[in-house]
């Protein structure tokens, strides 16, 4: 008996339990799912790099290759390049509503400058194809760009379209404002048309009631009336922001608050919240993307009681086949997209979500904490930090650095849709003197590493060393000890005064990723400390006179035990390598990376014809370089081409050539400056390099802070960089040849 009533206390207990927490889905089960569909919509793609739907194939076929980069596969993926290709050659004959929209999500996904065109192009088109009643149908005019020069001249379409086509209207329209299309007007009407339209219980329908004939709430329609007007209110905010000094705001959620709290929107968000409970097995795919996107761009883990991510993901799993899709019919690609997109929790408008925080009037915040304090310094940040803490940086500066110190793990980060400057400013000592760098050696960089790991992430470190009487070792960023780890980032030098990007003095690593070092003496410059010392870039810009520099340390002669590795960069510079009378070992390993340098390490070598000491590994690198190797700048006469070089390295270089290296726009080995953009050192398109089926050199769109950085933390990559892995390095290790991006 007393068996009996405990068991049935344990039946009561579960039944009362959410049904998340019963049958929630592991990560574990939720990766393999995600990985299952992913192969499957690899599989269906046309040799023509399409994937197939009637009437609507290059809408499906940029679902489908956006939905696979959103998932982690890399730009130069086959499958994703030739999807990517099919429909940069499909643009001039796009006028279907959705095929328009998906297609702007994908080229501003990729975020290839050289698509701009098509994308205010296409974005001109769903300006001319908005109707009378603030929305979209199924087509759109062909206009060409020329309409935005005066938007008087667009005339709207007869009728009032659906709700379905018209939040894709909404979608590319936004994304199309990012490329300078004004959406304002538009806008200002979709938020008209779903105030105007909803419903007595909160929700809209798919096509606009009329007196004559009601229609009825939908729940992916009513997340698409909530989504459109969110957008609109984005757009007004950034609006108002162009023309007015913003306020600040008390707390990080002031718009997003003053917009749930909205009647008409707080009506619908109920709704959601009821439609959220048919969340399960049976619901539509594109209702469980309509509800992942409302969610993720919210911010919010629960829409009304319902987890809303944790019931639709358990549904995903336990309804996949055994071919990795979730349907059948014409819908089958489009639901798989869907699918991995809901998994992926993928925000196709984090920018929106930024401007909903708002402006705060404390620009640094710690965000790992449960209060997430505020303060007005990144000093006073600094000051109260603790290991393992995050600072956010929600502003664009410039922010002065001070010789600042740091010696526990820390990570410090842009905010959404900031690019913060930092700047060197010379501090004061302890006695509140101001440091005189000519004698102050605490003056000469602007941050030190000396324990720990510090990360930083899409910043722009900024510096213009003062005038002095006599040349300075400055340097950007000192690392004594611990680990120094750059994301997105760009560490320039304007005034030529002859800094080090980074400098490594003592037992250290280096790992910097998406990042650009631009002017001083060298990017990154390693003393010789008799420890080991490593510097990895991946998919990184150096345009320096020297790129990566071993020195001796004059007082402790130590010998060096130096190793760096460059995986898919390009490396412009007057030298890429150089270790002038460097005793130990200085190892280099270089893959898929592209070097246009006077010379390739003509300062690398203990004599012209000796390589102990020394050691170089690489594969698939192009070189356009004047001399290759050799000591104290003299060069060895047994290399004066790739063939002698790889004979001198004893094989250890394959599968590399000798080529021409043609820049989309060419600079100087001179020409540095604050604020260059790395999609200027993309390969010119027609070149043989750009035509080759290896992607050499940089995913420039990913390189940098801004944009750049916004679009990698978007990426499930971003996962790996958090976790310290080197993507890079992983594939190189169990592939051959390596494909990264």
């Amino acid at each position: 008996m007393r068996f009996a009533r405990s068991r049935m206390l344990m039946v009561l207990l579960c039944l009362s339990l959410p049904s998340a927490q019963l049958y929630a889905a592991t990560e574990a089960e939720i990766e393999s799912a995600r990985l299952k569909g992913i192969e499957f919509i690899k599989s269906q793609q046309g040799k023509d790099g399409s994937w197939d739907y009637p009437s609507y194939t290059a809408g499906v076929t940029a679902l489908c290759t956006l939905a696979l980069i959103e998932n982690g596969l890399p730009l130069n993926d086959p499958v994703v390049d030739k999807g990517y290709r099919y429909i940069k050659k499909s643009v001039d004959g796009l006028e279907n509503t959705y095929e328009i929209s998906l297609s702007i999500l994908l080229l501003a996904r990729v975020g290839d400058r050289m698509d701009r065109p098509a994308i205010r192009t296409l974005g001109a088109r769903l300006l001319s194809g908005q109707n009378e009643g603030g929305g979209w149908s199924y087509k759109c005019p062909k206009s060409d760009v020329s309409v935005l020069n005066n938007l008087r001249r667009i005339e709207r379409q007869k009728g009032t379209g659906d709700n379905s086509c018209t939040q894709f209207g909404v979608l590319g329209l936004w994304v199309a404002s990012r490329y300078g299309v004004p959406v304002e007007e538009a806008m200002t009407s979709v938020a008209s048309r779903f105030l105007d339209s909803q419903n007595e219980d909160g929700g809209w329908s798919y096509a606009l009631s009329t007196m004559e004939k009601p229609e009825a709430s939908r729940n992916a329609m009513t997340c698409a009336g909530l989504f459109s007007l969110t957008v609109a209110r984005a757009t007004r905010i950034r609006a108002e922001q162009k023309t007015n000094t913003p306020m600040p705001v008390e707390g990080p959620r002031a718009e997003k608050d003053t917009l749930l709290a909205d009647p008409v929107y707080s009506k619908g968000f109920n709704r959601v919240g009821e439609y959220a409970q048919g969340v399960g097995p049976g619901a539509a795919k594109y209702f469980l993307w309509s509800i992942e996107r409302l969610g993720v761009l919210l911010g919010l883990q629960k829409l009304g009681t319902v987890d809303w991510f944790a019931v639709g993901a358990d549904a995903l799993v336990k309804t996949q086949r055994p071919d990795g899709s979730w349907s059948e019919g014409k819908e089958q690609l489009s639901d798989a997209s869907f699918s991995i997109l809901f998994l992926r929790k993928a925000n196709l408008g984090s920018d929106i979500s930024r401007l909903l925080e708002g402006e705060p009037d404390q620009q640094f915040a710690i965000i790992n904490r449960a209060d997430a304090p505020r303060f007005n310094t990144l000093q006073d940040a600094l000051a109260v930090a603790q290991a393992g803490d995050t600072i956010r940086i929600d502003g664009n500066g410039p922010f002065k650095l001070s010789h600042d110190v740091f010696d526990k793990d820390l990570t410090i980060q842009s905010g959404h849709g900031y690019e913060p400057v930092l700047e060197l400013e010379i501090g004061l000592n302890k006695l509140g003197l101001r440091y005189r760098p000519d004698r102050d050696v605490e003056a000469q960089y602007m941050l030190k590493v000396a324990a720990g790991t510090l990360t930083l992430e899409g910043l722009r470190l900024q510096m213009d060393p003062s005038i002095s009487s006599k040349p300075l070792p400055w340097k950007a960023i000192l690392v004594t000890g611990g680990h120094l780890r750059l994301l997105n980032c760009a560490i320039s030098e304007g005034n030529r005064r002859g800094m080090a990007g980074v400098a490594v003095t003592g037992p250290a690593t280096v790992f910097a990723r998406n990042t650009m070092f631009v002017g001083g003496r060298a990017a990154v410059e390693v003393v010789a400390a008799g420890s080991p010392q490593s510097v990895t870039f991946e998919n990184c810009l150096v345009y320096a006179p020297v790129a990566a520099a071993t020195v001796q340390d004059p007082t402790t002669k130590a010998a060096a035990d130096v190793t760096w590795k460059l995986y898919h960069c390009c490396v412009q510079a007057d030298e890429a390598f150089a270790a002038a009378n460097v005793t130990g070992q200085v190892s280099i390993e270089s893959y898929q990376s592209l070097y246009k340098c006077e010379s390739l390490a003509l300062s690398l070598l203990p004599s012209t014809s000796s390589s102990a000491g020394r050691s170089w590994t690489g594969s698939q690198n192009i070189y356009n370089v004047r001399n290759w190797v050799g000591a104290l700048g003299k060069a060895s006469p047994k290399v004066n081409n790739l063939s002698t070089f790889v004979k001198f390295w004893n094989g250890t270089e394959t599968e590399s050539g000798e080529q021409l290296i043609a820049w989309v726009n060419a600079r100087k080995n001179s020409a540095y400056a604050h604020g260059l953009n790395a999609q200027d050192w993309d390969l010119a398109e027609k070149t043989e390099l750009g035509f080759s089926n290896i992607r050499y050199g940089l995913s420039a769109q990913n390189v940098g802070p801004g944009a750049a950085f916004t679009r990698y933390r978007d990426d499930i990559r971003y996962n790996l960089w958090t976790r310290g892995v080197s993507e890079a390095e992983r594939l190189v290790k169990f592939s051959a040849p390596i494909k990264t991006q």
